[in-house]
């Protein structure tokens, strides 16, 4: 007992749960809202104003011609940052971490992030924050394209690196800032709105946490499915009642908390889904959040919540403990200073309330209108930036703040990271520069810190009540063996020990079996991709974890038994299958019926057996079927329940006959304070014949574009090929395409154009086209063929390279020998999982006889 006594103690001691900062330098500011998470630095004597000029008494100690969006972070004297790598070199263009000397401000070193096929805006490119580990000065940066690597914080050497896209099927965030990874105990969490595999292959806002060693997932866990927008959030710590919490917003408008070493979820509390909910804020048991919401036409309305922290389970009518409306808050995490909570809304008021009862406290302040950088709250001081340039310094008064300076960056500059004091200076980086600011002649000594509340020592519940195998979720291949470290821990989530093998039994659901000494084993007769799930049960107590089974290459499918491989990535919510011989059928004698067979199979695949058409925001799934009928532009549309009837109802028999449905009933729905016609329809009992075929479509806003999975991220020096159908609507095309190593080889269809590169929003990196005349409803073969290294075309022969080569032809005729168009990428992307991609914005997509094969040996 003694024994584990000390090892327990030993580990909570190394844990920076404790205060957050109990192996950090007080002063040091390692990840985005700073060391104690509640965006405050104890740092003192810091500038009340200055100017940028440099020289004899300006507080300018240097700038570095480095610009970002990102906050920087700041560990000992390093400083690291995300930014855009915009190389002169259009090749290089990407992502990269940066390394400055925190004094001088001289380059140390740099990291380049793999960019591929990055769904996103140009200008969000390079937008997160990357964190260190107080423990071991590591480095964690989580790249647009969902590239996640550990480097070494002192020579920017890559640790490990994981590819959050393509293995979990993390969606890159279209609009604003990507998270910041969170560092705790042994473990970094990330969270995001993944698409994955298995029995997590819908849209969930999902919590993920990697061995931050070795990047093995540890545990995972999600919130409510089907998410109607999607964010990035940025996880707290905090101790409630002895227990350590991490609490963070979420795609699904829930604030949920969950126990960072298990994954458990401790509670939830539920806003509306439409708007957007800030970085929370936690303390005494409490936490602070605000919400928005822009209704897109200039009207924003929000609110901020106080909640209790201290209950369990869904929270939403039982843990208010006050409420105030008229602040609208997504941008700006709240800070506490003596009782007093301050935050700047979305309107750019800075805002102070009691934060006992949430009544304000003064007038607000007028700032910009655009400020979604953190307050700093640093030696009696309120430091906050605007995204117009312009900067401010308040003073926290017991009647709410008191401007003390404002001033303007450098003309065109913008803001959009937050200021962070670390080492007695100030540090934040626009659009152009990064700035290090410093009182003349300034000892800084940091203040002592009040002790946050303590984490329940180990030592006072010995006793599992969670057991985890490790790692929870990981690809294996036919032939390979894996042994599971099964961890133990206590009623609130903290680390015991490691069960011996046999003092647990395991239950394996899929192929694979485990012997006596509790290791995993994949025959080399299993020869189809599968999945398994592993159970492993201490006593009462059980846990599971996920195996993604995936054969060597070469692979053969077809879609003939109807069904989507288990393993692939972000696919079976968007893709269905479908008959073909009965889709032509239907489209030969009623259009519609065909156009709805698509729809509504589709929408199973989503929603499950039912599927219910109305007008409801955002998505509107009932007035989609309107883009079905085969009616002139200008004919009236049907308005009420009998028009509807009248238009589709015959369509909607033919496919009852077909067993596609069992039944449709029209009935009636509110919407926006109307009453709308609205179609239930129940999945019939018809399956596949004999030829299935892979189908995109949609009738949800957030599904049009997509990029799906099929194998590990480590796989290079292959050939992808399936025969390809696009369906127009109205003239107009989709673009369908395949992914090879991370290069994507596009039909793109309204263009009539095929399309060999890395993707948008960087087509300058590397991007080749040809005209290619595509027919609707007639089948071509793509094929997509990626060779790395190769020998380069540069002046540098030792240089890697990759040969990217793409063709397409008329299914029925012979495979040309000449590829229809070729690139060379001198920044190559040297691993990458094959893939599908589409955008069926305007019509359908369908594939068939999809093969990945070993390039022949040079």
């Amino acid at each position: 007992m003694l024994r584990s006594w000390l090892t327990a103690g030993l580990l909570v001691f190394l844990s920076g749960a404790l205060t957050f900062s109990a192996v950090a330098a007080e002063s040091d500011w390692p990840y985005w809202i700073g060391p104690r998470q509640d965006s405050s630095s104890p740092d003192l004597d810091l500038p009340d104003e200055w100017n940028l000029a440099g020289g004899e008494g300006s507080n300018l100690l240097w700038a570095a011609e480095t610009g970002s969006r990102s906050t920087p972070v700041i560990r000992g004297n390093r400083l690291y940052l995300l930014t855009r790598n915009s190389s002169e070199d259009p090749q290089k263009a990407g992502e990269k971490v940066v390394c400055f000397d925190a004094t001088t401000g001289a380059l140390l070193w740099e990291h380049p992030l793999q960019l591929f096929l990055p769904d996103v805006p140009a200008e969000n490119i390079g937008w997160s924050s990357v964190t260190c580990d107080p423990v071991t000065g590591h480095v964690y940066a989580q790249g647009t394209s969902g590239d996640f690597c550990c480097l070494n914080g002192q020579t920017g050497e890559l640790i490990w690196n994981k590819s959050l896209q393509e293995d979990f099927g993390l969606q890159p965030v279209r609009t604003g800032p990507g998270s910041a990874p969170l560092v705790q105990d042994g473990s970094v969490i990330v969270n995001g709105v993944m698409l994955g595999w298995g029995d997590q292959a819908k849209p969930n806002h999902r919590f993920l946490a990697l061995d931050k060693q070795n990047g093995l997932p540890v545990w995972s866990e999600g919130t409510r499915p089907l998410p109607e927008q999607q964010i990035s959030g940025v996880p707290v710590l905090g101790i409630v009642n002895g227990e350590l919490q991490m609490v963070c917003n979420a795609s699904d408008g829930g604030i949920h908390a969950l126990q960072p070493r298990t994954g458990k979820r401790l509670w939830s509390y539920y806003l509306p889904e439409q708007g957007q909910t800030s970085t929370p804020l936690i303390f005494a048991g409490r936490v602070y959040c605000g919400h928005s919401i822009d209704d897109g036409h200039g009207s924003v309305t929000g609110q901020i919540v106080c909640i209790d922290a201290t209950n369990t389970g869904d929270v939403t009518s039982t843990g208010t403990i006050w409420k105030k409306s008229g602040y609208p808050l997504q941008r700006s995490a709240p800070v506490l200073i003596e009782g007093r909570l301050y935050f700047v809304d979305d309107t750019g008021r800075l805002c102070c309330l009691n934060a006992n009862t949430g009544d304000e406290i003064g007038a607000p302040i007028q700032l910009d209108k655009s400020l979604p950088s953190n307050l700093l709250s640093a030696d009696g001081k309120l430091y906050v930036n605007s995204t117009n340039g312009t900067g401010y310094v308040l003073k926290p008064t017991p009647q709410g703040a008191e401007s003390l300076f404002q001033f303007q960056f450098p003309e065109g500059e913008q803001c959009h990271g937050s200021p962070v004091a670390a080492g007695g200076r100030i540090y934040m980086a626009t659009t152009g520069h990064l700035y290090c600011l410093s009182k003349p002649g300034a000892r800084p000594e940091p203040q002592p810190l009040p002790r946050l509340e303590r984490e329940t020592h180990i030592a006072l519940d010995e006793h599992p009540a969670l057991v985890q195998p490790v790692p929870a979720d990981i690809v294996m291949t036919s032939g390979t063996r894996l042994r599971y470290q099964i961890r133990l821990y206590n009623r609130i989530g903290q680390y015991l020990r490691s069960a011996h093998p046999d003092e647990v039994t395991f239950d394996v659901q899929g192929p694979g079996t485990v012997d006596i000494a509790g290791r995993y084993t994949i025959t080399t007769a299993q020869q189809q991709p599968d999945v398994a799930q592993v159970a492993v049960t201490y006593r009462d107590f059980t846990g599971t974890a996920r195996v993604r089974i995936i054969p060597s290459l070469d692979w053969s499918f077809n879609f003939d038994d109807g069904r989507i491989p288990a393993t692939w990535v972000a696919c079976a919510y968007r893709h269905a299958v479908i008959d073909a011989d009965l889709l032509a059928t239907l489209r030969q004698e009623d259009p519609l019926a065909g156009n709805l067979y698509v729809v509504m199979t589709s929408e199973f695949a989503k929603h499950g057996v039912k599927a219910d058409f109305d007008n409801a925001a955002p998505h509107q799934r009932l007035r989609h079927l309107l883009d079905f009928l085969p009616v002139a532009e200008d004919a009236p549309l049907p308005k009420t329940v009998e028009d509807y009837r009248e238009q589709f109802n015959a369509s909607l028999e033919r496919l009852v006959q077909e067993r596609v449905l069992a039944s449709y009933v029209w009935n009636t729905a509110e919407s926006d304070g109307s009453t709308e016609p609205r179609l239930v329809v129940i999945q019939g009992n018809r399956g596949i014949a004999k030829n299935g075929v892979l189908c995109q479509s949609s009738v949800e806003s957030d599904a049009v574009s997509s990029q799906s999975w099929l194998g590990p991220s480590s796989l290079r020096d292959y050939t992808i090929q399936s025969d390809v159908m696009i369906h127009s609507h109205s003239g107009k095309f989709p673009n369908a395409g395949l992914i090879g190593q991370r290069y994507a080889l596009n039909l793109i269809g309204n263009q009539q154009q095929l399309r060999l590169g890395t993707g948008s929003p960087q087509p300058d990196r590397l991007s080749a086209k040809v005209p290619f005349e595509a027919r609707p409803d007639v089948w071509y073969t793509m094929k997509l063929k990626v060779t790395t290294p190769g020998e380069t075309a540069s002046p540098q022969p030792d240089r890697l390279s990759a040969k990217v080569e793409g063709k397409i032809w008329p299914k029925d005729e012979p495979e040309p020998e000449a590829w229809s168009v070729m690139a060379e990428d001198l920044a190559p992307q040297l691993t990458g999982s094959p893939g599908l991609f589409g955008n069926v914005t305007d019509g359908e997509l369908f594939y068939d006889h999809l093969t990945v094969t070993r390039n022949p040996a040079p």
